[in-house]
């Protein structure tokens, strides 16, 4: 597991700041959790990578190359990523984590908050967000979000989402049993009684296109994947479905979960949706079509108009993370 982490190129001025984010650093490698984080040696990100490289954690950086040098680059990680832009630095580091912490930061560091909340409420994820309030430093963006939440601005779901903890520890914690809500944008006249479909879908990804699959006398494609039997696991019936559909084998210690989608269900009655929980995963074996598939594509976001709606909606979520193009 990899947590991404958003702090300050800055120290700031209290000795609690540096403190509590040592603690997490060390907390994270104690507890065996990789560390992505913007990837300088200076102010709190230095203090964090530090930390975590003392106990033996992993310590991923990914810094746009235009600030190699202004917020000078750790030499000793684990690994460091020098990207092109600041797009490309949130979006690889959504992709490598699978949830994200703010600590004290500045201006920079709350663009990288509020993108990853609201690509949560989205449903572009279901990856916790926190807050590590140290010494009270968030007390007032709290009250500006709970500000929002009373005049209408915000849900009480969406609220209740973020967590806020002033202790590592604690907050790590609620992050092993966070469960995410439902997507912000669903039909409001659906009340419940429509169908909902339980699905599981495969994210591979090759030379910035994904594996799409079409069945036998279908117009459209899918991702590949299906529902799962009784009591199954996600792993136990991603990796059931894609050995019948496409003829591999998954490997569970690669899973890693990128998103949920909801959208109507293609051929279905009307009123059905479904609700896809993607993974992606390292598979061996050669792709080859089986079962009742008919015809394995790569497929690219401008494919979108060949696609049954949950698979258009991973289209535009795998577009927006820069994964396909």
């Amino acid at each position: 597991m990899r947590l991404g982490v958003f702090c300050g190129s800055g120290l700031g001025n209290a000795a609690a700041f540096r403190e509590q984010v040592g603690a997490l650093g060390h907390l994270l490698a104690d507890e065996g959790i990789g560390l992505v984080y913007g990837g300088a040696r200076v102010g709190l990100m230095g203090v964090l990578a530090d930390a975590a490289l003392a106990h033996g954690g992993e310590v991923i950086g990914v810094i746009p190359r235009a600030l190699v040098h202004r917020e000078i680059a750790h030499a000793t990680l684990t690994e460091l990523r020098v990207v092109e832009s600041m797009h490309e630095r949130k979006a690889l580091m959504a992709e490598l984590a699978e949830g994200f912490v703010t600590l004290p930061g500045g201006a920079g560091t709350m663009d990288e908050f509020f993108e990853a909340w609201t690509w949560g409420q989205l449903g572009l994820h279901v990856k916790p967000c926190g807050l590590l309030n140290i010494a009270g430093y968030y007390d007032a963006l709290l009250a500006f979000i709970d500000r929002a939440m009373t005049t209408g601005f915000l849900s009480q779901r969406h609220r209740e989402m973020l967590v806020v903890e002033s202790d590592p520890h604690a907050l790590l914690r609620r992050f092993t049993c966070y469960s995410a809500p439902e997507c912000k944008w669903v039909d409001s006249t659906n009340t419940g009684a429509a169908p909902v479909i339980d699905a599981l879908a495969w994210v591979c990804i090759q030379e910035r296109r994904i594996l799409a699959v079409r069945s036998r006398q279908k117009d459209v494609f899918y991702i590949p994947g299906g529902k799962r039997h009784g009591s199954e696991s996600d792993f136990a019936a991603l990796a059931r479905e894609i050995k019948e559909e496409v003829s591999v084998r998954l490997l569970p210690e690669t899973l890693r979960l990128v998103t949920v989608v909801n959208a109507p269900a293609h051929g279905y009655a009307a009123g059905t949706s479904v609700r896809m929980i993607c993974y992606c995963a390292d598979h061996i074996g050669e792709l080859r079509p089986d079962s009742e598939i008919e015809e394995v594509a790569w497929l690219g976001s401008t494919d979108r108009a060949h696609c049954a709606p949950a698979a258009q909606r991973v289209l535009d979520v795998t577009s927006a993370l820069g994964w396909i193009r």
